[in-house]
Order: structure tokens, then C-alpha cells, then sequence
């Protein structure tokens, strides 16, 4: 056999769909696992970008009630 030709294997059809549909199995598997994965992963991404955006708005919050002194504005229309 010559080092150019591709090598040929000969195998039964039935052999060939039940090794087909095995890895048809195995591939929804691993691709069920892999979207729970990415799904689990953009929610704990999800979650901490919800948390820094609360921080940074709320210290924008605390910055304008200590620069423009909205406290004691607030305070003198309610009491």
C-alpha cells in the first residue's frame, strides 16, 4: 500500500447507523450539559453586574445627598 492512498475500512450498514446513533446520544448529552453550563454561568453574571450596578447608583445617590446637601433639604420639608 502506497503512503498517497486513504486507508478503507468496510463496515456493516446496521453496525454503522447503531454507531451513528450513539453518538448522536452522546452529542445531545454533552450538548445539554454544555447549555446548563453557559445558562448557570450568564445568570451568576447576570447577578453580579445587578450588584455593581447597585453599588455604583447608590453611591452616586450618597455623593449627590453629601454635595448638594439634599438631607437637609429633605428634612426641613418634612419636619
Amino acid at each position: 500500500m502506497s503512503e498517497e492512498s486513504v486507508p478503507q475500512v468496510i463496515v456493516d450498514t446496521g453496525d454503522f447507523a447503531n454507531a451513528n446513533s450513539r453518538l448522536d446520544d452522546a452529542e445531545e448529552k454533552v450538548e445539554f450539559a454544555v447549555g446548563e453550563y453557559f445558562q448557570r454561568l450568564g445568570h451568576q453574571t447576570g447577578r453580579d453586574v445587578g450588584i455593581l450596578y447597585g453599588i455604583i447608583l447608590g453611591l452616586v445617590i450618597l455623593v449627590c445627598f453629601i454635595k448638594f446637601n439634599f438631607a437637609s433639604m429633605i428634612t426641613g420639608l418634612l419636619f
